[in-house]
Parts: C-alpha cells; sequence; structure tokens
C-alpha cells in the first residue's frame, strides 16, 4: 500500500505586491521546501504503480514489454513526458522506496529537493545492499544543512563529491565498479535543433573533457582585441578550429595590420589540466593511498584514476606556506600579487571558487584580499597571506566588490557571507581538504569594512595621492625657478662686464669654462 505521506503541504501564496524582499526570500524558501514535499509523493506513487505493474507483469507471464516500459508508458502519457524523463521518475521513485528510505524521510520533510535526491540516488546507485545504510547516514550528515549559524546544504559537484569520499572509505569496491561501468557507456552524440543548429552531447572521462574545455579556451583567447565575437562565439567557432587542425582561432577583425601570431601552425600544445593528490595517493602507499584525488574543474575522483592521468603528467610537489605573524611579516605580504608557491596552494585547497554553491575551477579564478589591500599604504591594507586570500571566479569576485553582499571571514577558512535580504550564509570548503579536519588558522582576519567604510577608504587614498602629486609639481617648479634665477643673474652679470669692457676700451669675450677633470671621482651632484 501507498505509505501515508505529510498532511499539510504548506499555505496558500496570493503575492499583492508589497511583500518586502526578505518576505519574498522567507516565502520561497517555504514553497521550495513545500515544493519537495509534493514530489516525494508523486514519486512515492510512481514507485507504487510501478510495483503493481511488476506484479501484474509476472503474474501475466507476457514478455513482450518489461514492467517498466509498461509503467513509463502510462506516467508518460498522463505527465506529458517523454520516455527518459518518465524512466527517470520511475527509477528514483523505486530507490526511494527500496534503497534510499533515510532520503526519502528527508525530503518528506521538505529538508532535500528533488535535484538533490537525483544526485544522492545516482552517486550511490553502485552501493551494496548491505552497506547502503550506513552510506546513506553518512551522506545526509553532511548534505544537509549543519546546525551551526547560517548553516547551509550542499549541492551541485560538492554534494557528489562528499558522496564519493564515503564511498571511497566505506565501500571503495562500488566506486570502482561506478567508474567502470561509466567507462563502459562512454558516448559522444551529436543531435538536431531548431534554427539550423546542432547540439553536441556525450560522455568522456573527466581528464579528457578538461583537456577539451582548455582548449577551447585557449583558442578562444588567441583572437586580437577588435574581435567581434562574444567569448562564448569564441568556444563555438573553436570546435571547427580543432577539426580543421588550426592551431590558432582565425581573428574576424578585417585589420590588414592584426596582431594576431598565426606563426607555428604545427606546434602541437597541451593545455593545462591540474589534479591534486596526497603523497601517499601518488605512491600508492598502504596508509592513505586509497584517498581520492581532486581533479580541478570536475572534482573528486578515485586514487586510481589519479595515478592514471599522473603517469604522463608533470609532477610538482605543494609547498604549504606558513602562516607569518603580524609581528614579523615578510615582504611578501605586502606585495598584491602573492607568490607562485602561495598560488599554488590557495588554487589547491579552495578547488573551486569559495562563492556558496559555485564550481567554476580554481585555476580559472582570481585570488581575492579579503580585507582589501591598500596600494597607497600597504602596511595598512589587508596583508597577502593564506588566511586573507580566497579563490572566486570573475562573476563573483566583481559581486563581492559590489558592496551588496557583506563577508566576514570565518577562523576556518570558510566566508560568512549576508544577503541584501538579511539573509545569512556560510560557505563550504570544495577542494581535496574538504573532507580533512583543517587546522585553525592563527587569524581569520578584521571585520569586512562597510560599504561609507570603503568610501572613504577610497576618498583617503585619493587625497593622498593628489597631495603627493601636488608635492611633487612644487618641488619642480621650485627647482626650475631656481635654475631661471642663476640664469638670469649670469645674464646681469655678464651684460654689466660687457658695459664694463666698453667703457675703458677693452675687447671683452666670453670664453667657456673649461671642464674640470675629477679623475676617477663621480662628478658632484
Amino acid at each position: 500500500m501507498l505509505e501515508s505521506g505529510v498532511g499539510s503541504y504548506g499555505p496558500s501564496a496570493p503575492l499583492t505586491g508589497a511583500e518586502s524582499d526578505c518576505a519574498l526570500i522567507d516565502l520561497i524558501s517555504e514553497l521550495h521546501s513545500c515544493e519537495a514535499k509534493l514530489v516525494e509523493r508523486k514519486l512515492a506513487a510512481i514507485a507504487e504503480f510501478f510495483t503493481r505493474r511488476s506484479a501484474e507483469h509476472t503474474a501475466s507471464g507476457t514478455w513482450s514489454s518489461t514492467a517498466h516500459e509498461l509503467a513509463e508508458s502510462e506516467i508518460g502519457a498522463v505527465l506529458t513526458m517523454g520516455r527518459a524523463a518518465a524512466g527517470k521518475l520511475i527509477g528514483l521513485g523505486f530507490a526511494l522506496k527500496t534503497r534510499l528510505h533515510r532520503t526519502r524521510e528527508a525530503m518528506a520533510r521538505g529538508e532535500l529537493d528533488v535535484y538533490r535526491v537525483g544526485l544522492i540516488d545516482s552517486a550511490t546507485a553502485n552501493v551494496s545492499d548491505d552497506l547502503i545504510d550506513e552510506v546513506e547516514r553518512l551522506v545526509l550528515e553532511q548534505v544537509l544543512a549543519p546546525a551551526v549559524d547560517g548553516g547551509t546544504g550542499l549541492t551541485g559537484r560538492r554534494l557528489t563529491g562528499v558522496i564519493d569520499r564515503i564511498v571511497a572509505r566505506v565501500d571503495p569496491e562500488g566506486m570502482r565498479e561506478r567508474r567502470r561501468r561509466a567507462l563502459a557507456d562512454r558516448f559522444i552524440g551529436v543531435s538536431a535543433m531548431e534554427d539550423g543548429m546542432a547540439r553536441i552531447v556525450g560522455s568522456i572521462p573527466a581528464e579528457q573533457a578538461r583537456l577539451f574545455d582548455g582548449r577551447l579556451r585557449e583558442l578562444a583567447l588567441s583572437v586580437c582585441r577588435d574581435d567581434s565575437r562574444t567569448y562564448e562565439q569564441r568556444r563555438a567557432d573553436a570546435l571547427g578550429a580543432l577539426l580543421d587542425g588550426s592551431a590558432v582561432l582565425p581573428c574576424d577583425c578585417g585589420r590588414v595590420d592584426c596582431p594576431q601570431d598565426r606563426g607555428g601552425l604545427a606546434v602541437v600544445r597541451r593545455p593545462l589540466v591540474v589534479v591534486v593528490m596526497s603523497e601517499s595517493t601518488f605512491n600508492n602507499s598502504v596508509d592513505g593511498g586509497d584517498e581520492p584525488a581532486h581533479l580541478d574543474g570536475y572534482g573528486v575522483i578515485s586514487a586510481e584514476h589519479a595515478r592514471e592521468i599522473a603517469k604522463g603528467a608533470i609532477v610538482k610537489k605543494v609547498r604549504v606556506p606558513a602562516e607569518p605573524v603580524s609581528e614579523s611579516l615578510p615582504a611578501s605580504a605586502l606585495v598584491y600579487r602573492p607568490g607562485a608557491a602561495l598560488d599554488t596552494w590557495l588554487r589547491a585547497a579552495a578547488g573551486s571558487c569559495q562563492w556558496l554553491h559555485c564550481d567554476v575551477p580554481a585555476w580559472n579564478c582570481d585570488l581575492d584580499h579579503l580585507v582589501p589591500f591598500d596600494h597607497a599604504d600597504p602596511a595598512r591594507g589587508g596583508k597577502t597571506t593564506a588566511s586573507n586570500l580566497s579563490a572566486y571566479c570573475r562573476n563573483h569576485h566583481r559581486l563581492k566588490h559590489s558592496g551588496r553582499w557583506l563577508h566576514t571571514p570565518n577562523l576556518d577558512r570558510t566566508v560568512s557571507l549576508v544577503s541584501p535580504t538579511g539573509h545569512c550564509y556560510r560557505t563550504r570548503a570544495a577542494g581535496l581538504l574538504a573532507g580533512a579536519t583543517d587546522p585553525v588558522l592563527p587569524e581569520g582576519g578584521p571585520r569586512r569594512r562597510t560599504k561609507l567604510e570603503n568610501k572613504a577608504a577610497r576618498v583617503r587614498g585619493e587625497r593622498r595621492r593628489r597631495r603627493a602629486l601636488m608635492d611633487v609639481r612644487a618641488q619642480k617648479l621650485a627647482r626650475r625657478e631656481r635654475r631661471l634665477e642663476v640664469r638670469r643673474r649670469t645674464q646681469l652679470l655678464q651684460r654689466l662686464m660687457r658695459v664694463r669692457a666698453t667703457a675703458s676700451g677693452r675687447k671683452y669675450v666670453v670664453r667657456p669654462r673649461k671642464p674640470v677633470d675629477y679623475g676617477d671621482d663621480p662628478p658632484p651632484f
């Protein structure tokens, strides 16, 4: 029978247009929770329907179509969806009914939406039945919002990364089996679209996908600044350049003196693909040899997969920079751009953009100072240290500096974000160190300045700059006046000497001054 679900699905939501932004955010959150409860009931009904169809199919003994095909045809018809979408709902509903009992309960409480439930189902598909309950318990402890101020749950690749770590620890054979199955199902497909366009879809090994993405990025950036296409259009055109075997994307600026370098067309270059792994994983040691690695732009990969990538790669050790104390700051802390060692460590530790639920690869992000760097007086601004730097993609980097969001760095390398409506969120780590217990840094940085404080700081900096510029101009003017005064006195003296020579009848001759020989000593200034 169909189990009973929640009795109420939340309030009706008539919108008057007079609600505040904060009230709208709260209403959206409540309706999203109610939607999860409704979807759980729908999936439970679909699973019950499929169970009944399976029993009828077994009793009838007809095998022209499977029970799954029969159920998906009826569900697809009533829900106005294709076979694949209906089959996906059947598989998800049946998994919640037979395997993922804890996940179903969380969904019935409105704590998990259908998207995240689908990610959990897919990531735990190959876990054995005797271990699925323990895996699911550990997964929900990580995926659901933690009971801390501003705690948020996980979604996207961060969610699947947490599940992969748990599966690698509890059921490593399940993780290996899932990758073997995915590798066997790799494909590239081209499907027709409207308006004379086509869609390319496929499934290939993650490291090859990162190589492909990096190569498209290189070609898209090889044109001059007068190219008329957008970045996404150039990436699409770069695929054609790859098919033609071209090393550059031809620029469409039409200039005769186009600065694009089209030489070396036969040179083959491999874009950078970054895999971060522990030394024990790389050496395949007994202790920690199966610890998963992190592929930049993709997420968690198995230790075996990481070692396969590392076979033909350049391997470099990542040095963990020491956090300097305030009494003895190194010179690098007063420089705007971090050094190579600090840059590599920050990106390896971050894994991706540190904004909420953003998966832009860390090596495609900017390293931004949490406390702004003072270019006029570096000693007074934020320092270039590990505790004061964080990786943000260009979009979120701009959003951070818009002043709409308030940022407060925490001692555990996370950042507390306060939205314009006043809702507080706490970021979550995503890199290789996300599954480890990171040591607490000695300092998390002072409180972020407000918008008015930032404006006042900019005004003070501009006044200092203008005052320094005026001082330089005044010094130049004073030196010029002194030179002119010396020249006027010299000319006056020469005229007096010429008048005296004329009055006495002597001939006045101006002889050039003979240069003084200083020997090996430098001339005086």
